[in-house]
């Protein structure tokens, strides 16, 4: 068989050892790739009591199908391991050329064990692999490395790698793996479990051709999709804003997706209004746009910062997430300020999502009296004061002061702080809540409460489904679904995750989720793989990737108690277009779990697991 093959390459930081391993053809094609082949593998090789941060846990970066190829948004590779930050499975999904680089060499996915006794970095050539010294990189954020490494094994041209910085080296619990100063594996903290082996980076350069089993067949249905995305209004306004864009339908009252200062206000317009997508995307800031390998749509910003504290910053531009979190959620209405902040992230290797929420978190403890300028090294830690957050995203990184505690996320930093700070911790399952509100769309308030690594928008297509123009009315996804309608949501999030699942095995960049339908999907991967899909075949492996992941959760800890919401998006707010409304989780879960397959352990049935082939999982979980 030609194309994705699930070919791995396999190191051990510990003894050195580097071997080639093949996943058998049936495996690959029940878990299709990327996070859904690794959670297989992950089951099958690692004990899910590990230390997230032992050298027991192992690192998987794993391609799909799709990855690396010219497909719109086919660029993508998934991260995943153990995570320290929430200590259930944990994935991460990212862009740029690594995937490409990775395929060209002739790999699938690399599979990393053990941990080395000192700081080392990986070299992939092909089929020659070295692991090489790298103290004179220990200590160095991810921009000087990637430009360090890529002067040493790429001429700045030709290759490309992913890295840690400082974050990660300190362990820091949402650390994340930096590709290129631009792209980013950030959350579960998979930049953390890299440190925890010592391993700085991976430079990767392939000179072959990523392998399709069928390139005529592929090159066809590439046709088509590319001419649904070039009149796809979605992918017009990411080509004309980035991400960015939904800054200002989420601000407006007619969503009330946007969170702010903490998720305590529903409508943020006045702070909003200065860092929506226009603004960045507007002269005082853009210089270019930027894709990701084999990307048509261009939704990148690259940025400079001509005047005030910040000017003369140069490079890639945040993300929707990033402006909102360092932004909003702050009460920042600075767009150079955001850009400085995110940069900062980047550098030293953080999770945006995760340390702006957790800074918010801070605030919040120190409007209400839980800290004081002492306890946070005296820094004034008040809503809107830029200079002071950067002092704090730094101190993080390096786990100075009142960082350290911070570098925990906000649930262990609640617990060490005490008294009701866990109130102001917005987090599931440990891990920070991204920047869509639940209380403006209550399928994303059950996507994120029953999430398989913790809250997440893109685990899921229950955010692209208040666009209100996805259309995927085949498995029951069909525009017009009322997403403040408690009723019924059980069923829709059920398939939403299901698609959601498909789309990170492929692996798929989330913003193709509004162009392609499941027979595009079912030709593509068809093509690409060698297998002979039916998309009713790939959504059964959608279903059996999703149990997989939560049952290898079940394992670790999870209950039906993980569930749940935060107080703060539990609380209607009063203005904005969320206005007293808020989910009913528990009418919600009460249809979720018999939808799903679940006991009301929250644990799947040994029914739903049997009928999936997870048989072997069954025995684990139901003793």
């Amino acid at each position: 068989m030609a194309g994705f093959e699930g070919k791995m390459l396999e190191v051990n930081l510990t003894t050195g050892a580097i071997k080639t391993s093949t996943v058998d053809k049936e495996t690959v094609r029940k878990y299709i790739g990327g996070s859904g082949l690794a959670a297989k593998l992950m089951f099958d090789r690692v004990s899910p009591d590990v230390d997230p941060l032992s050298p027991d846990n192992i690192l998987f970066v794993l391609t799909g199908p799709t990855s690396g190829t010219n497909i719109p948004g086919g660029a993508r590779f998934s991260v995943c391991a153990k995570s320290p930050l929430t200590n259930i499975w944990g994935e991460s999904n990212c862009g740029g050329s690594f995937a490409n680089e990775l395929r060209s060499a002739g790999w699938d996915g690399i599979i990393i064990e053990g941990a080395s006794d000192k700081p080392v970095y990986m070299v992939i050539e092909n089929d020659k692999v070295e692991i090489k010294d790298a103290s004179d990189l220990w200590g160095k954020n991810t921009h000087e490395v990637t430009d360090l490494l890529k002067e040493r094994h790429g001429d700045r041209k030709k290759g490309t790698l992913a890295s840690i910085g400082v974050a990660g080296e300190n362990l820091v619990r949402f650390a994340g793996v930096c590709c290129e100063k631009k792209n980013f594996a950030a959350r579960c903290g998979m930049g953390a479990v890299m440190g925890s082996k010592k391993l700085k980076a991976i430079f990767v350069k392939g000179s072959g051709k990523v392998s399709l089993a069928d390139p005529g067949r592929y090159a066809a249905r590439r046709k088509i999709v590319l001419n649904k995305a070039k009149e796809n209004i979605a992918i017009q306004v990411l080509t004309a804003q980035g991400t960015n864009a939904a800054m200002g339908l989420g601000a407006a009252e007619l969503t009330g997706d946007l969170p702010a200062k903490n998720w305590a206000l529903g409508d943020n317009t006045a702070i909003s209004a200065k860092i929506d997508g226009g603004v960045l995307s507007g002269p005082d800031f853009l210089i270019g746009n930027d894709s990701c390998h084999g990307c048509m749509v261009g939704c990148k910003r690259v940025v400079h910062i001509t005047d005030g504290p910040y000017k003369g910053m140069e490079g890639p531009g945040p993300e929707y997430e990033g402006v909102a979190s360092l932004g909003s959620l702050l009460m920042i209405g600075d767009m150079a300020a955001v850009i400085k902040l995110n940069e900062a992230c980047n550098d030293f290797g953080v999770d945006v999502i995760s340390c702006g929420a957790t800074i918010a978190f801070a605030m919040d403890c120190f409007e209400n009296g839980l800290i004081t300028s002492k306890d946070t090294d005296g820094i004034e830690l008040k809503w809107g004061d830029d200079a002071a957050v950067l002092k704090m995203i730094e101190k993080i990184a390096r786990r100075e002061g009142f960082g350290d505690v911070l570098a925990e996320g906000s649930k262990r930093a609640a617990r060490k702080i005490g008294g009701n700070a866990s109130d102001y911790a917005v987090e599931i399952k440990g891990m920070e809540v991204p920047m869509h509100d639940p209380r403006a769309n209550y399928l994303v308030g059950l996507g994120y409460a029953t999430g398989v690594r913790g809250a997440c928008h893109t685990n899921d297509a229950s955010y692209a489904i208040g666009s209100g123009i996805l259309d995927w009315a085949d498995i029951g996804l069909p525009i017009g679904i009322d997403v403040k309608k408690n009723e019924g949501a059980g069923e829709v999030v059920k398939h939403a995750q299901g698609l959601g699942q498909i789309y990170n095995a492929a692996v798929f960049c989330y913003m193709l989720i509004f162009v392609v339908n499941g027979e595009d999907v079912a030709e593509l991967l068809s093509a690409a793989s060698g297998f002979d899909y039916t998309f009713k075949e790939v959504e059964e492996c959608g279903e059996r990737i999703w149990h997989m992941k939560r049952g290898l959760s079940n394992l670790m800890g999870i209950t039906a108690a993980d569930d749940r919401l935060p107080r703060q998006i539990l609380t209607p707010p009063t203005e904005g277009g969320a206005a007293g409304s808020a989910p009913d989780l528990a009418l919600m879960l009460k249809e979720f779990y018999p939808a799903r397959g679940l006991g009301a352990d929250g644990r799947p049935s040994k029914e739903t697991l049997d009928r999936l082939g997870l048989s072997e999982l069954a025995a684990k979980l139901h003793k």
